[in-house]
C-alpha cells in the first residue's frame, strides 16, 4: 500500500491564502504580516550561487529572509543563540522565576507609548527585585536578574508583562557571594510587599512622564483618576522555583 505525508501548511501559507489587509488594522501588525508573507521571495531579492565546475555550472538562488523576530523560519537560529547565550550566563545555584504583569487598564497607554512604557515596565520591576535584596533582613546583596518582555497571553490577547529569572543568592558589598537566608517566604522577598513596590514605583513614574507630556491620555480619559483607579487595584506579582531548573524556563522564554 503507497502511503504520502500532507505537507504542512506554514504561517506564510495561511498569510498568503487567507489574509486580506483591513484599513482600520493596526499599522505595525499590518508590516510584520506584510514581512512573513514575502518572507524568503524574489521580493526581498536573492543571491546567486554557481558551481565553479565548468562541466556542471549549475545556478541556484537563495532568497533573502525578512529576518522579523515574529518570523516562524527567521526566528528559530535567533531563538536557539539566545538560549544558548543565556545558559551561559547561569550560575550553579538555585534560581527563582518572576513574572510582573500589569492592570488590562493600561493596556490602551502601552499600546500608544510602547517604547516608553515598555522599559518603565522592565525599570520598575528590577528595581523592585533590587530594593528588596539590597535590605539586610532579607538578602543584603546583588542578585542575577535576567529579564525577558512577553507582550502576549496564552489567548493571544495584548497582555505586556516580563519574566524575570533571579537567582537565589548576590554579591555582597566586599564582593563575595551570598546566599540567599531560608525564611517562610514563597521566594527570596516577602511577595505582597513586592506588590505594592512595584505598583508604586510604576505608577510614580508614570505619573511624571504624563505631567511632561511624554505620556498623552488617550481622550476622555483623565489622567488622575486613571492613576488613582490603579493604586487601588492589586498588581499580580508570580513568583515560583522553576520545574526542571533555569533551563526549562530560558527554553520556555526562548519559545
Amino acid at each position: 500500500m503507497l502511503s504520502y505525508t500532507t505537507p504542512r501548511a506554514t504561517v506564510q501559507h495561511v498569510l498568503l491564502k487567507y489574509y486580506e489587509p483591513k484599513s482600520d488594522a493596526n499599522v505595525h501588525v499590518q508590516r510584520v504580516l506584510r514581512r512573513l508573507m514575502i518572507c524568503r521571495t524574489a521580493a526581498l531579492g536573492y543571491h546567486l550561487y554557481r558551481c565553479s565546475d565548468q562541466d556542471c555550472g549549475h545556478i541556484q538562488y537563495r532568497y533573502h529572509s525578512c529576518r522579523d523576530r515574529h518570523c516562524p523560519n527567521c526566528g528559530a537560529l535567533k531563538k536557539q543563540e539566545w538560549i544558548e547565550a543565556r545558559m551561559q550566563e547561569l550560575l550553579p545555584v538555585k534560581y527563582y522565576h518572576v513574572v510582573f504583569t500589569l492592570p488590562h487598564e493600561l493596556n490602551s497607554l502601552v499600546l500608544g507609548h510602547r517604547k516608553l512604557l515598555f522599559k518603565l515596565l522592565f525599570d520598575a520591576s528590577s528595581q523592585t527585585l533590587l530594593t528588596f535584596a539590597k535590605d539586610p533582613q532579607y538578602l543584603a546583596a546583588v542578585p542575577g536578574i535576567i529579564s525577558v518582555l512577553h507582550t502576549w497571553g496564552q489567548q493571544l490577547s495584548f497582555h505586556p508583562h516580563v519574566h524575570c529569572i533571579v537567582s537565589g543568592g548576590g554579591i555582597t558589598k566586599d564582593n563575595t557571594w551570598k546566599e540567599t537566608k531560608k525564611n517562610h517566604y514563597r521566594f527570596l522577598f516577602p511577595v505582597k510587599a513586592m506588590h505594592a513596590v512595584y505598583r508604586a514605583k510604576f505608577l510614580q513614574s508614570l505619573q511624571q512622564m504624563i505631567a511632561k507630556g511624554e505620556v498623552i491620555m488617550p481622550d476622555g480619559t483623565d489622567g488622575k483618576w486613571l492613576i488613582s483607579l490603579l493604586y487601588r487595584k492589586d498588581w499580580i506579582v508570580y513568583v515560583k522555583a522553576p520545574f526542571g531548573g533555569p533551563h526549562a524556563v530560558m527554553e520556555y522564554l526562548g519559545r
